[in-house]
């Protein structure tokens, strides 16, 4: 297989020449608060952000402080170090108003100044939607450290953009994102764009983050060769609903590898620096044949087979091993990542062929319900993890396709969680939450399940009412209480949120290097 993604230098080269400007008039500047420079949207395809560009006499310490509406919804921001030159990066404004930036500057001694700036932002645009605050409960919410973490809906093609507790916009990119947006163990950000935003597919994978500044982009252009002609090169969208960065920083992507005959069962590995694959896991390898070849739960126009439909990945690092999830085999599985080697399955046993049924791990609870069609899988504990026991969340969208069907099925989804024991090969459901809110929450297809922190699990519900509305839920998982829900409707078609993130607006520092990128 020959996929020859392009590492990209346009975007860069513009960024640079921007970080440039700003170099030269951070330079200029005289010291004091009143000589400071503000920008807003540094970078132009982050409205909600900007820039304060300030020099001080003494060497201070900054306290960055954007002002909400509430105490709940102002974020603060604490910068390290003590300096005379100041890059200050501005996060969480409000669309369409003049917000109150104030920079609190701490000297050695302790002594404090202030400095109150404004900073003027356009109207959010219309494609967003109509978001409704239904619940808000702060105190019980995981908003971490100076509120920073936001509620961010992740587009299934449009305007991915991040809401306060108070259900406000407070960031959205102009840049349109399909599917991936996650964060980098650099802080910075890896979203699927396209290469040009009049282009049809989203082949872009860019390095970026919430100031919009580019680091890197690999471009792909469909060149990934069908087995059946190596010369003809494929149409469709390569990368698709997936990308996770593994501990030596390489992407594992999900692709479509240009097959004339099947979409969304490969992933490939591709080398951080070079875009060069370096590993390719074709999963007609690891799965039984016969689900490949005797499939019919779906249909494309093409007339591809999506026998598989693979919709997410999670690496654990602990032991070396991938989970995989397969909508259309209402399937959840894991790989030693090394060799491939299957490791188990959760899924219901039914035309899964004997030779593969050793592999199926065995519920603990009566009348166990297995998924259907679920996505977004995750360990819970990520780096708790110990001995033969992991915690697995997940959204189930209770739609099975291949498996699984009961008089329960498309009643209801549900975010959830089982114990998995690799040792003794069983599984144990420990929380669901979604019954309750029956038929009005059912989702066919798209949705996740994410622990936030303060024992509280995030689910988007992102295809409610046939994908006319999308809702986002933050449940306590102890008391089954609701402590956030928003209600979006009025959106483009297609542009449903894929999944539901709460994610820190400031993962790293909030001082922005200027440097040139090289």
């Amino acid at each position: 297989m020959n996929l020859r993604p392009a590492l990209s230098t346009k975007n860069t080269t513009a960024t640079n020449t921007l970080t440039t400007n700003y170099r030269q008039e951070l330079k200029a500047l005289k010291p004091g608060a009143a000589n400071a420079k503000v920008i807003v949207n540094p970078y132009k395809t982050s409205p909600l952000s900007g820039l304060v560009l300030v020099k001080t006499q003494a060497a201070t310490r900054v306290t960055l402080t954007v002002h909400g509406d509430t105490p709940a919804t102002t974020m603060t921001k604490k910068l390290s170090g003590y300096q005379t030159t100041h890059r200050v990066g501005v996060l969480g404004l409000y669309a369409d108003r003049t917000n109150r930036v104030t920079l609190t500057f701490t000297k050695q001694n302790g002594q404090k100044s202030y400095a109150t700036y404004t900073m003027k932002t356009g109207a959010a645009p219309k494609d967003i939607g109509h978001n409704v605050l239904k619940t808000s409960k702060p105190k019980k919410m995981a908003l971490g450290t100076g509120h920073t973490r936001l509620t961010f809906a992740v587009s299934s093609q449009g305007i991915t953009y991040g809401l306060d507790a108070a259900g406000q916009i407070r960031w959205y990119s102009t840049e349109k994102i399909s599917h991936i947006f996650k964060q980098l163990a650099n802080n910075h950000l890896l979203i699927l764009t396209k290469i040009s935003p009049n282009a049809h597919k989203y082949n872009a994978l860019r390095e970026t983050d919430f100031y919009g500044r580019v680091y890197r982009q690999y471009n792909f252009n469909g060149l990934f060769p069908t087995r059946q002609d190596s010369s003809k090169l494929a149409t469709n969208t390569v990368v698709h609903h997936d990308a996770i960065e593994l501990p030596n920083h390489n992407l594992l992507l999900t692709v479509d590898d240009g097959s004339n005959k099947y979409v969304e069962d490969t992933m490939i590995e591709i080398n951080y620096k070079t875009a060069k694959i370096v590993k390719v896991i074709d999963l007609k390898r690891i799965l039984p044949k016969s689900a490949y070849t005797q499939y019919d739960g779906t249909h494309r126009p093409d007339g591809k087979i999506d026998w598989f439909h693979q919709n997410s990945m999670y690496y654990d690092k602990q032991r070396d091993e991938l989970i995989v999830s397969g909508r259309n085999q209402d399937m959840m599985f894991a790989i030693n990542y090394k060799t491939t080697k299957l490791k188990w399955i959760l899924s219901s046993p039914e035309k899964l062929p004997q030779r593969y049924q050793k592999y199926l791990l065995t519920p603990t609870n009566k009348n166990f319900r297995y998924s259907g069609g679920q996505h977004a899988v995750m360990l819970l504990h990520p780096n708790q993890t110990t001995g033969n026991t992991i915690d697995l969340q997940y959204y189930d969208n209770n739609v099975p396709v291949t498996r699984g069907e009961t008089k329960q099925s498309q009643k209801w989804s549900a975010g959830e969680i089982v114990k998995i024991n690799q040792l003794k090969g069983t599984v144990e459901k420990t929380w669901s939450f979604g019954k309750t809110l029956g038929k009005r929450n059912f989702t066919n297809i798209v949705g996740s399940s994410y622990a936030v922190g303060k024992g509280n699990t995030l689910i988007g519900f992102g295809y409610a009412d046939s994908g006319k509305r999308s809702e986002f839920v933050e449940v306590n998982r102890k008391t089954g209480k609701i402590v956030f829900d928003v209600d979006r409707t009025k959106f483009a078609h297609g542009d449903w949120s894929y999944r539901a993130q709460r994610m820190s607006l400031y993962p790293g520092s909030a001082s922005v290097g200027l440097n040139v990128i090289k």
